[in-house]
């Protein structure tokens, strides 16, 4: 029996993504008191103290390769708990909560997964638009061997 599967829907750029609900943990404004480390890669924004514990940020504009960068008013952290640790994520605007069977959910292409971006782990289509899934595990390992 297949099961729905709910999952926070987020734009990044003119793009939707899509993450299973029970990683993300808050939704909040960006701080303005986000540290800038040294010699980091230029998609992590830097670190943040989050209510006592220090979390890195990452714009996901940037990682996804969006032209226009700038931090918008929709603009918003997506805080996401991978296994005990906190993630920042910058994305363009947090649009809605979605439950979708596991059949919408196609996985990509072999070839075309290899070519780009190796957090995207299914496509699923809701009405007009196209819903990447995100793997949340392979972009806390991307992100957290850039950070240690």
């Amino acid at each position: 029996m297949l099961k729905n599967i709910q999952m926070v829907v987020f734009a990044v750029g003119k793009e939707y993504y899509g993450i299973d609900i029970f990683c993300a943990q808050e939704i909040i404004r960006i701080p303005k008191n986000i540290t800038k480390v040294p010699n980091m890669p230029s998609f992590i924004e830097g670190m943040l103290n989050l209510r006592d514990q220090v979390i890195p940020v990452v714009d996901l504009r940037k990682r996804f390769g969006v032209e226009n960068t700038e931090t918008e008013n929709d603009s918003r952290l997506l805080v996401l708990n991978l296994e005990g640790m906190l993630l920042g994520n910058i994305v363009d605007d947090v649009s809605e909560v979605l439950s979708v069977g596991e059949e919408s959910i196609e996985s990509l292409y072999v070839e075309i997964a290899h070519l780009g971006n190796n957090c995207i782990k299914g496509i699923c289509k809701v009405e007009d638009r196209l819903i990447m899934l995100l793997d949340v595990t392979k972009l806390k390992n991307e992100i957290f061997a850039s950070v240690s």
